[in-house]
């Protein structure tokens, strides 16, 4: 599949192959789930039929990418050993069924310095990160996620997750762009213009090349707020015209834009459902209006 593949993330309950008929009933083309629960440390164990049953589904379904989304409690910067050896072994497990059911990679929340500064935890992250490549060989990508900086969440700017990945030196370790995170952020992601300068630092710190898929979300909070909040495309303080612009932009192409969003409330579901059926189309409505423009020079790192 080519293109921007519009999906979004949703719930393996019952079964992992369960999320593919979920996808195909909100109309996605690729999808995000959790392989574990996101809140615990407890990993859950994928029988090997229920693996091959996946891959089955996903065969047959015709959707685009799969990624595996990592527990929120993982944090590759933790003071405490103990804490630190368990938010590796998360990642591994979810790297490891990555590479079984045929997925992508694997979306990080790559952990919080706690105020420290990058400086104090940057060589523990690197080293945490080869060895969860070392352990979890093949070909699935672990992607850092670009977080909006609240609680010192590591990735708020694009030359933290830039030195970490030039550090490792793996092709395996990419970036997942969140819309609302890097808004939050302070990148002004709203405006042509904006994206054009942010995504020209992106490919200063990071590449470009090392993008690799896109958490396609609106921001609740204004920009620079630091503040993690997702609303549904073109209701936030992103609007319709970032997404437009996002269409366009050539960095964006062929990549997969997974929603993360509340959902449109409903008499059965008043705080929404999300991702939903509508934030599906509105992306794609945007995404077939959009004329993607040419490329731009390759920056020199």
């Amino acid at each position: 599949m080519t293109g921007i593949q519009v999906g979004g993330h949703v719930s393996s309950s019952g079964g992992l192959w369960k999320a593919i008929e979920r996808a195909q009933a909100i109309e996605a083309e690729a999808l995000q789930v959790f392989v574990a629960a996101p809140q615990t440390w407890r990993p859950t164990n994928h029988t090997p039929e229920a693996i091959a049953q996946f891959r089955a589904a996903h065969a047959a379904s015709g959707l685009g990418e799969v990624w595996v989304h990592n527990i929120y409690l993982a944090n590759l910067a933790a003071e405490l050993p103990e804490q630190l050896e368990k938010s590796v072994g998360s990642v591994v497990n979810a790297m490891r069924i990555a590479e079984a059911i045929g997925a992508r990679g694997v979306v990080l929340h790559t952990g919080s310095h706690r105020g420290l500064g990058m400086d104090a935890v940057r060589d523990q992250v690197i080293g945490a990160v080869k060895l969860i490549l070392e352990q979890a060989p093949g070909e699935a990508v672990l992607a850092l996620e670009t977080m909006a900086g609240q609680g010192g969440a590591i990735g708020r700017a694009f030359e933290d997750l830039g030195g970490i990945i030039r550090a490792v030196g793996s092709p395996r370790v990419q970036v997942c762009l969140d819309t609302c995170h890097t808004f939050a952020a302070g990148y002004s992601i709203h405006t042509p213009e904006g994206l054009a300068e942010a995504m020209a630092d992106f490919d200063r710190e990071i590449g470009l090349d090392r993008l690799a898929v896109v958490h396609a979300n609106d921001s609740k909070m204004p920009l620079g707020s630091l503040r993690d909040r997702h609303e549904n495309i073109g209701d936030g303080h992103l609007g319709r015209a970032a997404f437009e612009a996002m269409c366009a932009h050539p960095a964006f192409q062929d990549r997969a834009f997974l929603l993360e969003v509340p959902g449109i409330p409903t008499e059965a579901f008043p705080k929404g459902d999300g991702p939903d059926l509508e934030n599906i189309r509105r992306l794609k409505t945007i995404r077939d209006a959009a004329v993607p423009a040419a490329k731009p020079a390759k920056a020199r790192r």
